[in-house]
């Protein structure tokens, strides 16, 4: 494989002339990244951290790439990554990043082979404070590889948003298209430190912290649930047996997101149970973190039915994602995605020290 690896200046000409393609500005790719745009197709090296061009093996031996498919990689930071225009067309490498959080792993077996499809958080371990959010589809390569919390990796692959009609994810950047390169394991990075005035999403009409996105991130405490089911998070029309939620808002205004923290966990990272969630969001009592909460700070969005309701098979809203309860009085569709946390463990995540007991508001 051939790659372009960039100078200090080189990232700036490149998205340069994207920019100057015809048909393509900066401003054109951030409306269709805002409005869901058009998302496309969906060895080991030493601890110093040698090359990807002097270390390490394709697992499988060849790629896409070596084909002559895709265009030549630019090896790219993560955040030189997210700046580049929608509709660049560009293929990156990024080197030596490592899986702090898997969201889930799905197998099956094609023609006899065995295919592995996964979406997962990296973070630049050179640069804890820059992350990604990544997804390896069936037949990217190597088709078998199951990635793991702490595999260290070179990732060469296409940036797209995500869908306007992906459930919870909708718009979110990501890397599509992939092909993974095992360099080892690492441990993952500790947790970005947040100072107070992080994460104040105003009920979900604003974007905060687009900075941290893709990384774990620590609050510190102490921090109260000032609402239990706040508006953003309403997945149904309220009625007399009370509004289903996907999530709460602390203290300071940060969203947090519960959908990982409803089902037991899975041997392939999936969800962890939290006994004590529905105490602390379902009772009337506003609980408390003394400790504080950690978890994963990226976009949020949700999907309706056509009605306004939720369920499987339901036709989507044709307007995509949105963010409920930012719709403007004259109409106005709202806010099409938010920035929030997600917990992945309440034993990790939420601490030792939280009381799901009744603790006044917090306000």
């Amino acid at each position: 494989m051939i790659l372009l690896r960039k100078t200090p200046s080189a990232v700036a000409l490149v998205v340069a002339a994207a920019l100057l393609a015809p048909g393509c500005s900066e401003r054109d790719g951030l409306d269709r990244r805002d409005a869901g745009g058009s998302a496309g197709c969906t060895g080991v090296c030493s601890e110093d951290g040698g090359l990807s061009s002097d270390a390490g093996t394709s697992v499988d031996g060849g790629s896409q790439a070596d084909a002559g498919t895709w265009p030549t990689p630019v090896v790219m930071t993560l955040s030189e990554a997210r700046e580049l225009p929608v509709d660049s067309g560009m293929r990156v490498l990024l080197e030596r990043v490592v899986i702090h959080t898997l969201e889930r792993v799905e197998r099956r077996t094609q023609d006899g082979q065995e295919q592995v499809r996964a979406w997962f958080w990296v973070v630049d371990p050179a640069r804890p404070t820059q992350g990604l959010w990544v997804h390896k589809d069936w037949t990217d390569l190597p088709v078998g590889f199951v990635p793991q919390v702490g595999h260290r990796l070179d990732l060469t692959g296409q940036m797209q948003p995500e869908s306007a009609f992906e459930q919870f994810n909708g718009y979110r950047t990501r890397l599509a298209q992939v092909e993974l390169r095992l360099l080892g394991t690492l441990a993952v990075p500790a947790d970005n430190f947040v100072l107070p005035g992080f994460g104040d999403a105003d009920g979900g009409q604003a974007r905060p912290n687009p900075e941290l996105l893709g990384t774990r991130v620590y609050v510190p405490g102490p921090l109260f649930i000032t609402d239990p089911s706040p508006l953003a998070f309403r997945r149904v029309p309220a009625d007399a047996s009370g509004p289903a939620s996907s999530g709460f808002e602390l203290s300071g205004g940060i969203l947090v997101s519960t959908r990982y923290l409803s089902e037991p966990g899975s041997s392939d990272g999936g969800v962890a149970g939290c006994d004590g969630l529905a105490l602390m969001v379902g009772d009337g009592g506003l609980g408390v973190f003394p400790l504080g909460i950690r978890g994963v700070w990226d976009t949020y969005t949700f999907v309706p039915c056509q009605d306004g309701g939720t369920g499987e098979g339901c036709p989507a809203n044709p307007n995509g994602g949105r963010v409920p309860g930012t719709e403007s009085p004259d109409g106005g569709l709202g806010n099409r995605y938010t920035h929030v946390l997600h917990p992945r463990n309440c034993d990790r995540d939420f601490g030792s020290g939280w009381d799901a007991g009744s603790m006044g508001s917090g306000k």
